[in-house]
């Protein structure tokens, strides 16, 4: 409140119309659009006049026993499914809520915030692409127009430099085949990562592991970024060596995984160095 301007906070009303659409947005990701099926479902969530109500506002309409949004119930639909799910993704990933807290406090701030805290919002996240639940996050104009005005707390691997630190936040990367070794090696939600250098492949530590990603892997690997330099976590360690892109290529990509972690004897560099001179 100021002065000159009050902001009026949404009523019990649109709270419940918003909570309503925000449940068949959900049903619809899920396949389910029939009518029977939606009343059931804001029934069973407490709301069973929801459906009804929705009709009446225009915000959907039913047709031959399938119930469609229009144009106006999309659009405040999607809008408050991405404040929801970037309420999510603020308070996991930069308060580090509960996990039981999350959800509750969620669904409060997804009736307050503004379009422009919503954008903020996503572009201080690095514009995430999925919640927590792993449930994607619709895109905003932010999103589309790649804005970059605040420097994002949590960005992807893929958009680090090297000699950035961080702390992994999450891993967006459901139902991948990489998923279970990533997680084998240690890059796990709250893990310190230093990341090395990024080309010809982004070399990693984590822990006493150092690792080799190809760059599609680094761009599911989202970080909290804590500063530059190797950090608490890599001091007094050797002065790392740079691989070199000509004898990457000749790796194969099932074997990059490990080749970093491996403790090569001391002849070996010696021979990537006549390498790398002469290439």
């Amino acid at each position: 409140m100021t002065d000159t301007q009050k902001y009026p906070i949404p009523t019990a009303e649109r709270e419940d119309v918003e909570e309503s659409l925000g449940l068949l947005w959900r049903q619809r990701e899920l396949g389910f659009t029939e009518g029977n099926q939606l009343r059931n479902a804001l029934a069973a969530a407490g709301s069973p006049d929801g459906f009804d109500r929705l009709v009446r506002h225009g915000f959907i309409k039913e047709e031959l026993g399938q119930v469609w949004l229009t144009p106006t119930g999309e659009e405040l639909a999607c809008d408050v499914t991405r404040r929801l799910r970037l309420a999510e993704r603020l308070l996991t990933d930069v308060l580090s809520l509960d996990r039981n807290a999350v959800d509750p406090n969620a669904c409060v701030l997804e009736h307050t915030i503004s379009a422009e805290v919503t954008e903020s919002i996503c572009t201080l996240l690095g514009h995430p692409g999925e919640c927590p639940h792993g449930h994607p996050i619709p895109p905003g104009a932010c999103c589309r127009n790649n804005e970059a005005q605040l420097s994002p707390i949590v960005s992807s691997l893929s958009r680090l430099e090297a000699g950035d630190s961080g702390r992994v936040a999450y891993l967006q990367i459901k139902d991948h085949p990489e998923l279970h070794r990533l997680l084998a090696m240690g890059v796990i939600p709250g893990a310190p990562i230093h990341l090395h250098q990024t080309f010809p492949a982004f070399v990693v530590e984590v822990g006493e592991t150092q690792l080799a990603l190809e760059s599609a892997i680094a761009a599911r690997i989202f970080v909290r970024r804590t500063g530059r330099g190797g950090g608490a976590f890599g001091r007094n360690r050797p002065k790392f060596r740079r691989l070199s892109p000509f004898l990457w290529r000749w790796i194969p990509s099932h074997d990059r995984w490990w080749f970093l972690t491996w403790k090569p004897p001391a002849f070996w560099w010696n021979w990537t160095e006549l390498l790398k001179s002469v290439w």
